[in-house]
């Protein structure tokens, strides 16, 4: 694939260019190729990211908050970042099928993305897939992580917005209570809310609101839906624009950006310094010896990392003198 010539097309508002880059996103070489060609061309846009356990209904709001947006006429980037399958190795495509109704409009732009083993909810290659988006003239971008319920925190990093999404069923009393997952939500949804346990869940989030670290200005609100016949969702929308208000209002829509690039700087060091490591200085016959001298117990992980990055150092400075 010609990535200049597919690049370009994706600055004029192609959505098939759009498409044909983000599948070229898992390799690093292509994606960096990518990012460079296209970051000076990023547009203002809204991230929001919608997350919470498996059958919460992710999806369903998700619809519908597409519908909303689309009748204020803006144009809406989806991301769904799905399971990996064990076999083909892409996308569990569930999501994709629940957002069939805004196949053919012109201005929904909506993508699957295998999580590929990262861990978090999301796929190592979301960040790079906002940016496609946000070149291509996407005023929001809604993000669906993945589902897997207290570890999915990572959303936090990369959304302007977060939208936590519980429900009134066994077992969520246990996931608000896990460390960290209540810091991430800007804005606390309960959907399926006609079913019984309602108040419950409602009381038990309000508590553990107040026992939160999270302190800032914005106070969190619970929103109750029924997600599925539409109830609530106008609530819902309205609160999303305000939280949205009090970002740019208070100039901290600015600071999560940038914290969210130093995250990512750090991220592409981070994997720049492993992959140098492991390509350069690790055979597979360095890396075997090194198992079986941990696992004789001889010597422990941490200090084993220590001996590689020194050597690496060391031969790094020889090499250079």
């Amino acid at each position: 694939m010609k990535i200049k010539e597919q690049t370009e097309n994706l600055i004029k508002g192609d959505f098939r260019a759009a498409a044909k880059l983000i599948t070229c996103l898992d390799d690093k070489k292509m994606s960096a190729e990518i990012i460079k060609l296209i970051h000076p061309y990023r547009k203002k846009n809204y991230v929001i990211g919608i997350t919470g356990a498996p059958g919460a209904g992710k999806s369903t709001l998700t619809d519908k908050l597409i519908r909303c947006f689309r009748k204020q006429d803006k144009t809406v980037g989806v991301i769904a970042v799905d399971p990996t399958s064990p076999f083909s190795g892409g996308a569990v495509l569930g999501d994709r099928i629940r957002l069939q109704d805004h196949a053919t409009d012109e201005k929904v732009f909506i993508r699957s993305m295998g999580t590929r083993g990262h861990l978090g909810g999301l796929s190592s290659a979301t960040n790079n897939a906002i940016t496609i988006l946000s070149v291509l003239g996407c005023d929001v971008i809604i993000l669906e992580t993945v589902g897997v319920g207290q570890s999915e925190v990572e959303v936090m990093k990369v959304a302007d917005s977060v939208i936590l999404i519980l429900t009134p069923e066994i077992g969520d009393s246990i996931q608000i209570m896990k460390a960290g997952i209540m810091e991430i939500g800007d804005i606390f949804v309960v959907n399926k809310s006609d079913r019984l346990g309602k108040d419950r869940i409602v009381s038990e989030i309000k508590m553990m609101r107040e026992l939160s670290n999270k302190k800032t200005d914005y106070q969190s609100t619970i929103i109750e839906t029924v997600a599925n016949k539409n109830e609530g969702i106008e609530n819902l929308f309205k609160e999303i624009l305000l939280h949205k208000d009090y970002l740019y209002s208070t100039n901290l829509i600015d600071i999560k950006r940038k914290n969210r690039i130093e995250k990512e700087i750090e991220n592409i060091i981070n994997d720049k310094i492993l992959e140098e490591i492991s390509a350069k200085m690790l055979s597979k016959e360095d890396i075997a010896q090194i198992v079986d001298k941990v696992y004789n117990k001889e010597i422990d992980p941490f200090t084993m990392a220590n001996v590689i990055i020194e050597n690496y150092i060391s031969k790094n400075i020889i090499d250079k003198r």
